[in-house]
């Protein structure tokens, strides 16, 4: 079919019809283009650090709470999230020595553009003898009718929003929310730590940490309330399903 037409001033112009078929053509060309882009890929796995610092926004009752982080990934996984000002672990970790008014300003100085990550939730502690399918470690002297401060229940499920890509965590542990020392099985855990079985596991991600997973464990020290200390060491790889691509 004559796709042209010659005007009274012998210019050749397509014909309207014949534009409108070209169109499909072209934008099949340009997607088949697209979907030939390489990708650079991950490592495949190995272990990663993560290190982050996390405000989180409390309910009235300090029982939930949405959370924003900013993040500095190292090892097999080099990223970050948030704007972390931190230049070495001795700078990350500093607002931890410090107490009361002054390591709170210091937290707060870690994250030069802090990102939502997601929520929290923390459960008050049970009572002594309470489950019958697990020991409970509550305060020495503490019973079922009188005071009990044994450690809270944390679960939280997060977001770190890298520059590569986003990675998915779970965290499950118990925190120390009360104002002294717990004893759990011959350790201490200090007022606003982690207990000593903090787990985290990473559950997947996208762009280059499509199909990321992980297992590890992780401390948090909440003594700077709303900003908290958040350490994870985490063994990755990647599932069949997902590659992890680097644009």
């Amino acid at each position: 079919m004559d796709i042209t037409r010659i005007t009274k001033n012998g210019k050749i112009m397509l014909a309207a019809g014949s534009v409108a078929a070209l169109v499909p053509l072209t934008l099949f060309s340009i997607g088949t283009a697209s979907a030939t882009v390489k990708h650079q890929q991950e490592q495949p796995d190995g272990t990663i650090t993560i290190q982050s610092w996390v405000y989180a926004a409390f309910s009235e009752n300090y029982l939930s709470a949405t959370a924003w982080q900013c993040s500095k990934i190292s090892g097999a996984i080099n990223d970050q999230s948030g704007g972390p000002t931190w230049q070495n672990d001795a700078e990350y970790a500093a607002p931890t020595g410090m107490t009361g008014a002054a390591s709170v300003a210091a937290a707060y100085k870690e994250c030069a553009d802090k990102v939502p990550s997601g929520g929290v939730v923390l459960v008050p502690p049970p009572e002594p003898g309470q489950y019958s399918f697990g020991q409970y470690g509550a305060t020495a002297g503490a019973t079922s009718s009188g005071p009990f401060t044994g450690l809270s229940t944390f679960y939280s499920q997060q977001t770190i929003a890298g520059q590569k890509g986003t990675i998915f965590l779970t965290i499950a542990s118990t925190y120390n929310i009360t104002v002294n020392a717990i004893d759990v099985n011959g350790v201490e855990v200090p007022p606003g730590r982690t207990g000593p079985d903090a787990t985290i596991v990473i559950t997947g991600g996208t762009g280059a940490y499509a199909g990321l997973q992980g297992s590890g464990t992780w401390q948090g020290d909440a003594a700077m309330l709303p900003w908290c200390y958040r350490l994870a060491t985490v063994k990755v790889w990647y599932n069949q399903q997902g590659q992890g691509n680097n644009n």
